[in-house]
C-alpha cells in the first residue's frame, strides 16, 4: 500500500511523542485558535459610544461571558458614571475606561457577579 507523500515523513517518526519537533508546527488555524484564547484569557475590551442605558448593559453582559482576567468597557468620558450603574446592575467585575484610557474606574458587581477563579 502506498502512502501520500505528505503522510510518508511521520512513518519514520511514529512512535516518538506527540509534541517531538519531527511533528511540526501546528496548521495555521489551529495557531490562530490558540494565540485568540490565549489573547482572551488576558484582557476583554467592548467599545460603546452610544450612551444610551440598553446599549451600555448589553456590552456589559457581553464581557460578563467571557473568561478574562481583566474586563474593560470603554465609553466616552461623560458616560462613565452610566456604565458604572450598567456593569453593576449587569453583575460584571471590571473596570469602566474612557475611550483614550486615561481615567479609569474598577467596579465591583452588586449582584455577586460571576469570577472564574
Amino acid at each position: 500500500m502506498s502512502h501520500y507523500r505528505w503522510n510518508r515523513r511521520f512513518y519514520d517518526h511514529i512512535d516518538d511523542p506527540f509534541d517531538s519537533i519531527y511533528m511540526g508546527e501546528p496548521a495555521l488555524a489551529r495557531r490562530r485558535r490558540l494565540a485568540a484564547e490565549e489573547k482572551e484569557a488576558k484582557k476583554a475590551l467592548v467599545v460603546d459610544r452610544t450612551g444610551s442605558d440598553k446599549s451600555l448593559e448589553r456590552a456589559a453582559k457581553k464581557l460578563k461571558h467571557v473568561r478574562a482576567e481583566d474586563r474593560v468597557l470603554y465609553v466616552p468620558q461623560w458616560d462613565m458614571a452610566k456604565a458604572e450603574v450598567a456593569m453593576r446592575r449587569a453583575g460584571v467585575n471590571g473596570a469602566v475606561s474612557n475611550l483614550c484610557g486615561s481615567q479609569r474606574k474598577r467596579v465591583k458587581s452588586a449582584k455577586g457577579g460571576r469570577d472564574f477563579n
